[in-house]
Order: C-alpha cells, then structure tokens, then sequence
C-alpha cells in the first residue's frame, strides 16, 4: 500500500493510506489471469478439436486394395454424363471450381483449391473462380474419367467425397492448377485478394 499526504490539511504529519490504488492493481492482475487461463483453454480445446477432425478411424486407416480402386469409372465405352453448372437440381453438375455433382452425390476435388464463388472476399476472386468454375464444366464434357480416393480422409466436413479427377493418368485439378485457376491444395486456405 503507498502511502499518500493528505493535502488537505495543513499539518504536514498527516499521512493517509489509499487502499483504492492497491485493489485496482489486484483486479487488474486477477484480470489478467482470467484472460490467460482462459485463452489457453480454448487453445487447447481448438487443438483438440482440429485433431479429432483429422484424426484417422479404424475404418479409414484400413484400406483394402478393393477399396482403392474407383468408385465411379467413366470408361470410354460408356456414354459420360453431362454437366452443367448445378441449379435447383443437383443430380451431375458443377458447383463451382472443385465442387462437383456426379449421379447424386456431392465430390470436393481434393488435390486443388479454387477461387469462391459464393462468398468471395472480392471481384477478381469471384471472376476467376467463374473461370474456374466454366473450365471445370468443360473439362468433365470433354470425355471419361475416374474419380479416386485420395488420402485417408473419406470426406470432408461439409460430407463431400474427397477425390482426385483423373483422365489418361493426368489430374483434372493439376490441368487447372497449370492454367493459373486453381491452387494445389496445401491443407489450408489461402486468400484470392
């Protein structure tokens, strides 16, 4: 506690004690380690979290060579579906740059990143995730292809098969990625801005 003069009086042996200085440092420490405490919490919390997200189960760390193959193969023989960009109806058609719809069900292309076209963060994203958008629907007409699994993730969190596009042993997203419309997926997003 500091001791303070009263300068009130005129007596200069006066000495007053201002307990109020020494309470707001008390409450600011307490604060502080409330504040701490707390962002460690949730760090650890978070980081348990993104652990379980990508934590691999029984079922997918097991694979079978059965279980690598295709599940949808497009051989040249057969006739291949035709695409459009996907309106109220989404049974095969595109969503946007690696989205996609084939005979109902939903397929994130998991070896690129493309630009948003939903919720983009500015104009030039959103005009080259069109882009990427229109190549992509372009791509998947001109002929057969497989999709395959990739990685040890089944989907992703939004329920999207994870897969890789291949036509003639060539990655669909490495042609999009070659021509400047999509990224190769690193684990993370990174911003079009």
């Amino acid at each position: 506690m500091a001791p303070k003069r009263d300068r009130g009086t005129e007596d200069g042996n006066v000495i007053r004690f201002d307990f109020r200085d020494e309470l707001k440092k008390q409450r600011g420490n307490r604060r502080r380690k409330e504040w701490v405490l707390g962002l460690g919490a949730f760090s650890i919390v978070f980081a348990g979290g993104m652990l379980a997200l990508n934590w691999p189960t029984l079922n997918q760390a097991l694979f079978t060579s059965s279980e690598l193959t295709p599940r949808f193969s497009l051989m040249a023989e057969t006739s291949s579906p035709r695409f459009e960009l996907c309106g109220m109806t989404r049974r095969t058609c595109v969503v946007d740059g690696d989205t996609f719809w084939l005979e109902g069900e939903k397929i994130r292309i998991g070896d690129i990143d493309t630009p948003e076209i939903s919720e983009p963060k500015c104009d030039a994203e959103y005009q080259l995730g069109m882009k990427a958008t229109h190549r992509l629907r372009d791509l998947l007409n001109e002929g057969a292809f497989e999709v395959r699994p990739i990685g040890n993730r089944d989907e992703d969190r939004f329920g999207r098969k994870l897969r890789v596009v291949v036509r003639g042993g060539q990655s669909l997203g490495d042609q999009l990625v070659s021509e400047g419309l999509a990224r190769t997926w690193t684990g993370r997003r990174q911003p079009w801005c």
